[in-house]
């Protein structure tokens, strides 16, 4: 579970600027195989960037919820091998409410119906 009653240290705006978040489009969700804890194989479409995969736990929203959706996510993160798949992708999101204390299950942060995929988020 995350921790939200204390703040991170301050890092510098520099530090910031080395994340790079954009806007992407979920294409499928299905649930992951075999993953550690209840999870999503995440297919996510960012226009002219391609196409980026992603392996979260967002177990608890519907696959018809995420499809056709807007999300943030952060595109330059060093791949990460999460079980069987290999995640190129962070998608930004929230606690989810009812996410078991041993899990961090997540809501996924939407991005606002205008904004293109592979738009940068500052």
């Amino acid at each position: 579970m995350h921790k939200t009653d204390q703040l991170k240290p301050t890092i510098l705006f520099e530090d910031f600027e080395r994340v790079e978040m954009r806007v992407g489009r979920i294409v499928s969700a299905p649930l992951a195989e075999n993953a550690r804890y209840p999870s999503r194989f995440i297919t996510v479409d960012a226009g002219p960037l391609g196409i980026f995969v992603s392996v979260g736990q967002f177990a608890l929203v519907s696959e018809e919820a995420l499809v056709g959706r807007k999300i943030v996510f952060v595109s330059n993160f060093r791949p990460r091998k999460m079980g069987n798949y290999l995640s190129q992708a962070l998608i930004l999101g929230t606690p989810h409410p009812d996410s078991p204390t041993d899990q961090a299950q997540a809501l996924p942060l939407w991005a606002h119906y205008l904004a293109k995929e592979g738009d940068t988020v500052f």
